[in-house]
């Protein structure tokens, strides 16, 4: 496939890849764009990012590396900003100093979630917050529900990796610290309980 102009993001990790990306789209004007990355982590988040600006793409296997190629249309736009809209940041799977009482808190959090009228646009899981993401943890079928009405569940995919996670996420999406940025800069409030 020909390109007019090649993203090399090989040797980079979160959020590194995406944020050459979207320079280069901002930089490059309108054509083909080849982004090199040489892991699947960066394959899927640049994939996301592409398609969250509108733009289809793909990709293949080189000696070493992924090729993503994608056509930028039109101008790169900032996602909208809904009204009202809030976040919800998980940093722990827990809630205060005590660990056990703090699962349970958090159990009870995450339910209450899903009893809300008003819901969250998204919940965000990063550093011992991923665990809560995992097919064994307790808070998995009140997540998924709450995926299910809408709220997009987004979790760190450093996180994943560092608690060896990988293979046992039972819901949402693995992100990126790019991604996870824009969505606070943009949200109407951020929760952190």
């Amino acid at each position: 496939m020909s390109t007019s102009r090649i993203v090399d993001c090989i040797g980079d990790i979160c959020p590194v890849p995406v944020i050459k990306t979207k320079r280069a789209f901002g930089e490059g004007g309108l054509g083909e764009f080849e982004i090199r990355v040489d892991n699947e982590v960066s394959l899927q988040n640049v994939s996301k990012f592409i398609e969250s600006r509108g733009f289809a793409n793909n990709w293949e296997k080189q000696d070493g590396y992924f090729a993503i190629y994608a056509t930028v249309t039109e101008s790169v736009s900032k996602p909208e900003n809904p009204a009202n809209s809030w976040v919800v940041a998980l940093a722990s799977d827990a809630m205060g100093a005590d660990a056990d009482l703090g699962r349970d808190l958090m159990k009870a959090y995450i339910f209450t979630l899903t009893q809300l009228d008003e819901l969250p646009e998204a919940i965000v899981m990063y550093n011992r917050g991923a665990l809560l993401v995992a097919d064994n943890s307790p808070t998995l079928a009140d997540l998924q529900t709450l995926e299910g009405n809408g709220v997009k569940i987004l979790v760190c995919g450093i996180c994943v990796k560092h608690y060896g996670l990988e293979g046992s996420v039972g819901v949402g999406e693995i992100s990126n610290m790019y991604a996870i940025s824009e969505l606070f800069v943009r949200t109407q409030k951020v929760i952190k309980p």
